[in-house]
């Protein structure tokens, strides 16, 4: 087997407990893994300020995917190494038939995630999880309107749609496909998440191996979600979760235990570490 030079890790769902935690068990595989001289790097569908601070507290982690692929972070200084990013223009067009459909819209930019003030008091009824309505909260920067954040120079990395009601969301779906500059993925079932065409976590993923220099045949890639099927394709060495959606787990090279029983640091013992 090939020496693993990076592991890419989803983080919901895939390295983070239920209540978004870092179990003893997975810190203490980041830790040695990255002891060998393994790069540790989040690849994430979340925006850079919105992980966990469990996270982003970790020593051994310097580069993070974010953003389902719209860019590659220095985590100790913020600095964007890359990005692969929406102008404003394709943008304006998604967010404002999303308010016509008076569906939920996020807007992720500069590291930030970014939502209207008036969702904030029917988090649930817009069709967020009640688990996730604090967190949410304590993530999302809000505005009154997205022009307060958006002007012709903008770049935005994702835009995150939320769904209560699921005809509207198979409307949206459709009207995205024939999009021709965006990409469609989703990491919960009442989602999707829009990002500029040819933007994945797995084709960021191969420009931030050839940076370290090496490539993704000694790539480790850890996921549970459609966005993650991208970079598992591509990956040396691929791991869906147990807990993970049934297209995440076909053709992987192991199913780990689920992201509550230490499945992430299962498979890194099993496969990266001698």
């Amino acid at each position: 087997m090939k020496k693993i030079d990076i592991i890419a890790t989803d983080l919901d769902g895939t390295l983070l407990t239920d209540n978004k935690q870092i179990s003893d068990g997975n810190r203490r595989a980041l830790e040695k893994a990255a002891s060998e001289g393994i790069y540790i790097v989040p690849a994430t569908g979340r925006a850079l300020y919105t992980m966990p601070e469990c996270v982003m507290e970790l020593n051994c982690i310097k580069y993070a995917v974010t953003s389902n692929g719209a860019a590659i972070v220095n985590m100790k200084t913020g600095e964007v190494l890359y990005k692969n990013q929406m102008d404003y223009l394709t943008a304006e067009k998604i967010i404002k038939y999303g308010l016509e459909m008076d569906i939920m819209v996020e807007v992720f930019t500069n590291g930030r995630a970014y939502t209207l003030k008036r969702y904030m008091d029917e988090l649930v009824e817009y069709g967020v999880n009640p688990r996730f309505t604090e967190w949410l909260k304590d993530t999302r920067e809000t505005v009154e309107s997205f022009s307060d954040i958006l002007n012709n120079d903008s770049t935005i990395e994702n835009i995150n749609l939320i769904f209560s009601d699921m005809d509207k969301r198979d409307e949206m779906r459709k009207y995205l496909l024939a999009c021709p500059d965006v990409e469609l993925t989703n990491s919960i079932v009442n989602n999707l998440e829009v990002g500029v065409k040819n933007c994945s976590k797995g084709a960021t993923l191969e420009i931030l191996a050839e940076m370290l220099g090496t490539d993704m045949s000694r790539v480790m890639c850890l996921g549970d979600n459609d966005n993650d099927c991208d970079m598992l394709k591509r990956a040396g060495i691929s791991i869906g979760m147990e807990n993970g959606q049934d297209c995440v787990k076909h053709g992987v090279t192991y199913v780990a235990k689920n992201n509550n029983a230490d499945g992430f640091a299962e498979a890194v013992y099993k496969f990266a570490l001698e």
